[in-house]
């Protein structure tokens, strides 16, 4: 089994048979839905999770996942397990293997952390369309997670909400930093750059064709080193890059919970 890269190099001490024990535990809440080709199951175990928090985990699945899939890797898995898990004092908020993403309920408990659920399924669900293998790893952590908190920022409608947001560069930051700091440079470099640039980067580490010493020159005719040095003399981004608000819901896309399977 290809494992996903964060699962194993950022949670090393999780091991695959924490989805086992999952799949064994009894869930207060298991649901299935199906929707034009996509389906998702839900389990949870947390009976203080507001019911309008996974009705929002349902509605960027169906929303924005099929344009992940779409944009980046249509060979993603089209049905995906959800774990909303409450029980165990996990390290981290959310995880994601080969089909499955697990949320870290018990680190959310306060309701004015609802809005991260959101973001944080985000973030996983663009490891899951990643599907990045075992191979590479060494060269890959970073730019992944940054590619995914690319995924993050692009599509998030809750980021303010959840009080995240990319920060401006300070000269002690590196492109080797990962997540949001990753994510903003990535953000520049596609807009000075290479429209393409994101797609060709993620595309490289799914194939493992990516090299990190001819890579960046291929695709924008210089180094990363070079690229980065570039960055912080000119770090400011080009334009005003709005958050795309996720303003698809069920109700005003005429579509309702008898359109689903559940």
């Amino acid at each position: 089994m290809n494992i996903l890269f964060i699962f194993v190099l950022t949670l090393g001490i999780i091991k695959c048979n924490e989805i086992s024990i999952l799949n064994q535990t009894k869930f207060i809440v298991k649901k299935f839905y199906s929707l034009n080709g996509y389906n998702l199951t839900i389990k949870n175990t947390d009976l203080k999770l507001n019911t309008a928090v996974q009705q929002r985990l349902i509605e960027i699945y169906f929303d924005i996942y099929p344009r992940l899939i779409n944009r980046f890797n249509t060979n993603a898995p089209r049905s995906i397990h959800v774990f909303i898990d409450g029980l165990n004092k996990y390290p981290y908020w959310g995880l994601a293997v080969d089909s499955t993403i697990i949320i870290n309920s018990y680190r959310l408990r306060n309701p004015t952390s609802f809005a991260r659920y959101y973001d944080i399924f985000l973030h996983e669900l663009a490891h899951l369309v990643q599907q990045y293998t075992t191979r590479n790893l060494a060269d890959v952590k970073w730019l992944g997670e940054g590619l995914a908190d690319y995924v993050r920022y692009r599509y998030g409608g809750s980021n303010i909400d959840a009080d995240w947001s990319l920060p401006d560069h300070t000269n002690k930051q590196s492109y080797y930093d990962s997540y949001k700091v990753t994510a903003r440079f990535l953000i520049w470099l596609e807009n000075k750059y290479n429209s393409s640039v994101i797609e060709q980067l993620d595309k490289g580490l799914r194939d493992v064709t990516y090299k990190q010493n001819t890579t960046w020159n291929e695709l924008t005719g210089q180094s990363i080193e070079n690229l980065w040095l570039d960055y912080s003399r000119n770090s400011d981004l080009i334009t005003n890059i709005p958050f795309i608000q996720v303003t698809k819901t069920f109700e005003n896309d005429n579509i309702t919970d008898d359109d689903l399977v559940n």
